[in-house]
C-alpha cells in the first residue's frame, strides 16, 4: 500500500499565522530595500543623519541643558525611541494598502501583515540602535545604559503603544479616505512636542501638565532616566504610560475584530 507523500496533518492557526508572517516579512525585507543602491545600508543612514544633524544644531547649548551629558547621547537616547515609534505607526497605517492583492489568499489576514511589519521594524530598531551605541563607544562616549532592565521595559511598552496606534490609524484610513491626509499631519509636529531634543525640565512649568498627557514624553523621559545616570524626570510616570498602552491595545483589538472584514474589501 502506497503511503501519502504530503503530510496531511491540519496546521493550527498560530502554525498557519507564522508560516505567513515569515513569508511577509521576506517580502517586505526585499520590497524595501532590495531597490535601493546601497540597500540595508540605509536604515542605519537615515537615523545617522539625522542624529547627527541634531548633534550640531544643538551642540552649541551647554552641556547643563542636557542633563549633565554630552549632546549626542541626549539626543540619541531620545530620537531612537521616537524614530521606533514613527517607523511603526507609519508602516502599520500604510500594511493593509500595500498588501491587498495578497488577501485573495485565505491564509493571509490584515493581522499577519501587521506583525510582519512589527516584527521587522522591531529588528532594524534593535540593530539600529546597537550600532549607533557602539559607534558612540568607539568616539569615547559613556552611552551604556545604567539601568538596562528600566530601559528595556518602556522600551516594550513603547512598541505595544505603537504597534497598537498603527492598527487604530489604519482602521481609521480604511473608514474615511481623508483621515490619512489628517494622520500625516498630526505625525509631523509631534516630534516638537514630545521632549525628543530636549529635557522636559526645560519647559515652564505652568506648560508642564501639558506635555504630561502625551504618553511619547513620559517614554521618552523614562526611557532617558534609565539610559543616562543621574537624569531625572520627576513629573512623568510609567504607570500612566501603561495604563494609555492598555486601553490603546485594547482598543485597537476591539477596531481590528470589528473591521478586519472592511480592511480586506477596502
Amino acid at each position: 500500500m502506497l503511503k501519502p507523500i504530503l503530510n496531511q496533518t491540519p496546521r493550527s492557526p498560530f502554525q498557519v499565522l507564522r508560516d505567513v508572517t515569515f513569508g511577509l516579512l521576506i517580502r517586505e525585507l526585499k520590497t524595501r530595500f532590495g531597490s535601493y543602491r546601497l540597500g540595508y545600508a540605509w536604515a542605519l543612514l537615515d537615523p545617522l543623519l539625522m542624529i547627527s544633524l541634531f548633534s550640531v544644531v544643538f551642540g552649541m547649548r551647554s552641556q547643563s541643558g542636557f542633563g549633565g551629558v554630552p549632546v549626542q547621547v541626549f539626543i540619541t537616547a531620545g530620537y531612537l525611541p521616537y524614530m521606533f515609534f514613527n517607523k511603526v505607526v507609519s508602516q502599520l497605517k500604510s500594511a493593509v494598502g500595500a498588501n491587498m492583492g495578497l488577501f485573495c489568499y485565505r491564509q493571509v489576514t490584515p493581522f499577519a501583515t501587521f506583525i510582519a511589519r512589527f516584527i521587522l521594524e522591531a529588528i532594524i530598531g534593535l540593530v539600529v540602535g546597537c550600532i549607533l551605541v557602539l559607534g558612540l563607544l568607539w568616539f569615547g562616549f559613556d552611552a551604556i545604559p545604567s539601568d538596562p532592565l528600566e530601559v528595556v521595559l518602556i522600551y516594550f511598552l513603547l512598541m505595544i503603544f505603537s504597534f497598537s496606534l498603527g492598527i487604530v490609524f489604519c482602521v481609521l484610513g480604511s473608514l474615511f479616505k481623508e483621515a490619512n491626509k489628517f494622520l500625516d499631519l498630526l505625525m509631523m509636529p509631534l516630534m516638537f512636542i514630545s521632549c525628543v531634543m530636549y529635557p522636559l525640565a526645560t519647559v515652564p512649568s505652568q506648560f508642564q501638565h501639558w506635555f504630561l498627557w502625551n504618553p511619547l514624553v513620559h517614554a521618552i523621559e523614562l526611557i532617558r532616566s534609565g539610559w543616562i545616570a543621574g537624569y531625572v524626570s520627576p513629573n512623568v510616570s510609567w504607570v500612566y504610560l501603561s495604563s494609555v498602552t492598555l486601553v490603546l491595545l485594547t482598543f485597537a483589538m476591539s477596531c481590528y475584530r470589528l473591521s478586519h472584514r472592511r480592511l480586506i474589501a477596502s
